[in-house]
C-alpha cells in the first residue's frame, strides 16, 4: 500500500516539480504586473531652525492617491504615510512649500503618488518667551446667600513660548471654564490652562493651575436712622446740627441680625478748636465685621460757644 502511494508521488517527479515551479513564476509575473490604486493620507511633520517657531500646529495632513504594482505596495493600509520637512532660518514669514516625494522616507520611485492641494502653508517667525498672568474663567453662580470672596491661583503667572508676532500680543492665559453653579462651600481644584491655537503644543511652561475658590456669605446693606450726633474733644460748650444722622452699613445677614442702633455712634471731633461756627466732617464708629456705606448728612454745622463746660 505504502509502495503504491509512493509510486504515485514519485512517478514523473521531475515533470511535476517543473509544473509547480512554472506556476510560481507565472503567479509572480501576474502579481508584479497587477496595478492597484488607493487613497492615503500623509502626515507631514514640520521642523524649524533653533530660535524660530511655527504658527499653529507642527504638522499638517495631505490627501493623496497611491498607484503602483501590488508586489511593491502589498495590502492597502489606513495608517497615514509619514513625511518630514525642515525649514531653515533664512526662510521666514508666510511660506507656500510644494510637496513632493523627497519628503517621504525611503520612497520607491516606481510607486506613483498624486497629492491633492500639494502645497503646505506655514508662517515662520522668531521664537520668544513672555510671562503673563493666569486668569480664571467662572461659569454659573454660587448658591443663594453666597459669593466668591477670594480666588487664589497657583501659579498666578506663567511663561509662554512661541512665535513672536503671537506671543507679543498676549496679555493673559485663561483656565478652562470652572462651573461654580450652586457652590455652597470653598473649593480647591486643578484646572487645565487654555493654549492659544496659534501657538501650538508645548507653548506653556505648565498646562495646569491650582485654583482655590474661597466662598463667603453674601453681604447686604442696612440703614440705621436717628443716630444722635455728638460733639467731642473740646473744653467749650458746643451744639451740632442736625441732631441726628442716618448710617448705612454692610455685612452678612448673620452679622447684621445682631447689630442694634445703640452699637453705632456718630460724632464730630472739636479738639483744639476755638469758639465760633464751623462745618465739620461727621465721623462714625460701627461694629466689627461691617463696612460703612453711607453717612447722611456727611457734614454737620457746629457752634462752639465762649462758655466752658462745667465739670
Amino acid at each position: 500500500m505504502i509502495q503504491r502511494f509512493l509510486g504515485i508521488i514519485f512517478r514523473n517527479f521531475w515533470h511535476k516539480l517543473g509544473s509547480v515551479l512554472l506556476a510560481i513564476i507565472i503567479w509572480s509575473i501576474v502579481q508584479g504586473e497587477e496595478i492597484i490604486e488607493f487613497n492615503r493620507r500623509i502626515k507631514v511633520d514640520i521642523s524649524v531652525a533653533n530660535g524660530y517657531a511655527l504658527k499653529g500646529k507642527s504638522f499638517r495632513y495631505l490627501d493623496a492617491t497611491v498607484r503602483g504594482p501590488r508586489v511593491l505596495l502589498g495590502e492597502p493600509s489606513n495608517l497615514p504615510l509619514e513625511a518630514k520637512i525642515y525649514i531653515p532660518s533664512d526662510q521666514t514669514g508666510n511660506l507656500e512649500i510644494p510637496f513632493d516625494t523627497r519628503y517621504l522616507k525611503d520612497w520607491d520611485s516606481r510607486i506613483k503618488i498624486t497629492v491633492r492641494d500639494a502645497y503646505i502653508s506655514v508662517f515662520v517667525d522668531e521664537e520668544i518667551t513672555k510671562e503673563v498672568p493666569v486668569r480664571e474663567v467662572l461659569q454659573g453662580a454660587p448658591a443663594e446667600g453666597h459669593f466668591i470672596e477670594k480666588i487664589i491661583i497657583n501659579p498666578d503667572k506663567i511663561k509662554v513660548k512661541g512665535i513672536k508676532s503671537e506671543v507679543a500680543k498676549l496679555s493673559e492665559i485663561t483656565t478652562q471654564p470652572i462651573d461654580i453653579s450652586n457652590l455652597q462651600q470653598s473649593k480647591s481644584l486643578e484646572v487645565t490652562l487654555v493654549t492659544p491655537p496659534s501657538l501650538g503644543t508645548n507653548a506653556l511652561s505648565s498646562d495646569l493651575a491650582k485654583i482655590k475658590l474661597q466662598l463667603g456669605d453674601s453681604k447686604i446693606n442696612k440703614r440705621f436712622t436717628s443716630i444722635p450726633l455728638e460733639v467731642v474733644g473740646n473744653e467749650y460748650q458746643a451744639s451740632a446740627r442736625p441732631k441726628f444722622v442716618s448710617i448705612v452699613i454692610q455685612g452678612t445677614p448673620g452679622v447684621l441680625s445682631f447689630v442694634n442702633k445703640e452699637d453705632l455712634r456718630a460724632f464730630v471731633e472739636l479738639t483744639n478748636m476755638n469758639p465760633g461756627r464751623y462745618e465739620k466732617e461727621i465721623q462714625v464708629k460701627i461694629p466689627p465685621n461691617t463696612v460703612l456705606i453711607e453717612t447722611f448728612p456727611q457734614k454737620g454745622n457746629i457752634h462752639i460757644t465762649n462758655n466752658k463746660k462745667v465739670n
